[in-house]
This record gives C-alpha cells, sequence and structure tokens, in this order.
C-alpha cells in the first residue's frame, strides 16, 4: 500500500515538473524570438557586460571612446589587478570583458558606418 502511495506521488511530481519545464521553455522561446526580431543585432560579450558599464570600468567617457584608449586603460588596470600584485582574477576578469565589449561596440559602430557610407554612395 506504502510503496503504491509513494509511485504515486513520484509519477505526479515528475508529470507536474514535466508540463512546467516545457511550458517555461516555450515562454523562453517565444521571448528570445519576440527580442530579436524587434532589435538589431549587436555585438553582445560573453561575460554580459553593457557597455555603460565597461565604459565606468575601464574609466572612459563615450567622447573619447578609441581602440586605442581602450587598449591603454586596459593594459594599465590588467596589470594593477594581477594575481602577482596581490589582487584578485574577478577584477581582472571584470576589466577583460568591459575591454571585450568595448572593443565589440567599437567594431559594430564602425560596420554602421561602413554600411551607411555604402548606402549614401
Amino acid at each position: 500500500m506504502a510503496h503504491r502511495l509513494l509511485v504515486n506521488v513520484i509519477f505526479t511530481g515528475a508529470s507536474v515538473f514535466g508540463r512546467a519545464f516545457t511550458e517555461a521553455y516555450r515562454q523562453a522561446a517565444k521571448a528570445s524570438a519576440a527580442g530579436a526580431a524587434g532589435r538589431p543585432a549587436k555585438a553582445s560579450s560573453a561575460g554580459g557586460i553593457p557597455v555603460e558599464e565597461a565604459m565606468k570600468i575601464l574609466d572612459l567617457e563615450k567622447s573619447e571612446l578609441s581602440l586605442d584608449k581602450v587598449e591603454e586603460k586596459y593594459e594599465y588596470l590588467f596589470n594593477v589587478n594581477s594575481k602577482e600584485q596581490g589582487n584578485s582574477f574577478y577584477l581582472q576578469s571584470k576589466v577583460y570583458y568591459a575591454m571585450d565589449t568595448l572593443k565589440k561596440e567599437l567594431e559594430y559602430l564602425e560596420k554602421l558606418q561602413n554600411e551607411k557610407g555604402a548606402a549614401s554612395n
């Protein structure tokens, strides 16, 4: 009798979990499709750092955003936060992902300008 009840509880739980999982997957797929259709393809970093946060991490202003400046700030902050200096790998990772995000953003902006220039010619 007890084992029958236990099996019934397990099957009911598995059924509920399965339905919840499939519904969550459907919602995520629907949201992903709606989000991708509504905005242009833009550079995104594996670290997931927004451009504004990346600029704050590297202490850059939008007016001074250039590849040379990004690399200069990156080199300095990466070396200052090295493990050999007694600092953390976490901070180095933040600096790296900030640099990566800004490089991708600059490439994206350059690509947009090239496309805009080609379209106007």
